[in-house]
């Protein structure tokens, strides 16, 4: 166990609002397990702690039930002081003004990840966001602490390490496989919608990989679905071991508004995109506005039509798609835990 205070991370998780909080908490342990930190979580239930877990987080406290801001707050302060905590991540979207109160009055440096589609106020020390919507110039007169800092954009988000992997494909290619996932989480009729719109509108030489989590309640009915009508041209990868790997061998990507994204964008991968909440909305409309990806809308208004409209047309356009590689590419280099790390840990006497 690595010596000196801990690190506490809150995190929520559920099948509901996905595993994208969990994974990025972890990436981001690891980077700073590497910087020889402890690191602590509170919140997720001893079902999502995995055996990598053991190595990145010195203890696993659950906390189930949010009761307000205040209560999870004094609660999550109590752990920190237990492991000697000064500096803390709160990537839960849960976390309000009062819940920051008591981080600030408790003495404790934070990292605080946000809703970007609600209104905020911010007592943390560091206020971040990866989408290339979010800027200073909206969200600097939300803070109460004006000695804030503001990460915003690509350059801070956060990926697995493995990301972005080598050996990428050339950007202008054919289209010889489609990348389809919408989270860890249920993926809310997604997968099913997107077969169904493109098995019939695609030359059938184009194959189609699904990445789902195992918590996925939907994954029955996908896999019917495949082995009745598809089974030639779709596999279903839930949970694979070798994510970016996946992601490399792919040529296009239809995607949910979540992390999924950034690792794509990492990767090259041209993309159309969805809102499946909307706190997703404006990330989604943000990478529609860069360039590198279309923006299909919230998924409740997505149609087979629709889909097939956006879809068809961008596989037969190789100068487009490599367009948008680039612009992806260029925008997520990886690096993004690193930089954060950097923040967190820096010296802030005066």
């Amino acid at each position: 166990m690595t010596d000196g205070p801990a690190i506490v991370f809150r995190c929520e998780v559920s099948p509901k609002i996905g595993m994208g909080h969990l994974m990025r908490s972890r990436t981001f342990a690891a980077v700073l397990r590497e910087r020889g930190q402890r690191c602590v979580m509170v919140g997720p239930s001893a079902d999502y702690r995995s055996g990598r877990d053991e190595a990145l987080f010195d203890d696993w406290v659950p906390v189930l039930d949010w009761q307000s801001g205040e209560s999870d707050a004094k609660t999550f302060a109590a752990v920190a002081r237990a492991h000697g905590a000064k500096r803390a991540v709160v990537d839960d979207y849960r976390a309000d003004e009062k819940f920051q109160q008591v981080l600030r009055d408790e003495g404790l440096v934070w990292m605080q990840h946000f809703d970007a589609s609600k209104e905020h106020r911010f007592w943390a020390d560091m206020i971040v966001h990866g989408s290339p919507s979010e800027t200073a110039e909206r969200w600097g007169p939300h803070l109460l602490n004006k000695d804030a800092e503001m990460l915003f954009g690509p350059a801070y988000s956060v990926l697995r390490p493995e990301f972005p992997p080598p050996n990428l494909r050339p950007d202008e290619r054919d289209v010889e496989t489609i990348l389809v996932s919408f989270g860890g989480g249920n993926d809310q009729g997604a997968v099913l919608l997107t077969l169904k719109a493109l098995i019939g509108r695609t030359a059938p030489n184009i194959r189609f990989a699904v990445m789902s989590g195992s918590r996925n309640p939907n994954i029955p009915a996908i896999q019917d679905w495949i082995d009745d009508n598809a089974a030639d041209r779709v596999t279903l990868h839930v949970e694979p071991t070798d994510i970016a790997g996946l992601f490399a061998g792919c040529d296009l990507a239809i995607l949910g508004g979540g992390i999924s994204i950034y690792e794509a964008a990492a990767c090259g991968l041209p993309m159309l995109v969805t809102a499946l909440a909307d706190n997703q909305l404006r990330q989604c409309d943000a990478w529609e506005k860069l360039g590198a990806a279309i923006f299909l809308g919230p998924l409740r208004d997505v149609t087979p039509d629709l889909l097939a409209d956006r879809a068809v047309p961008l596989i037969a356009d190789p100068a487009r798609r490599a367009q948008m590689t680039r612009i992806g590419r260029n925008a997520v280099d990886g690096q993004g835990a690193r930089r954060l790390a950097d923040h967190l840990l820096k010296d802030r006497t005066k």
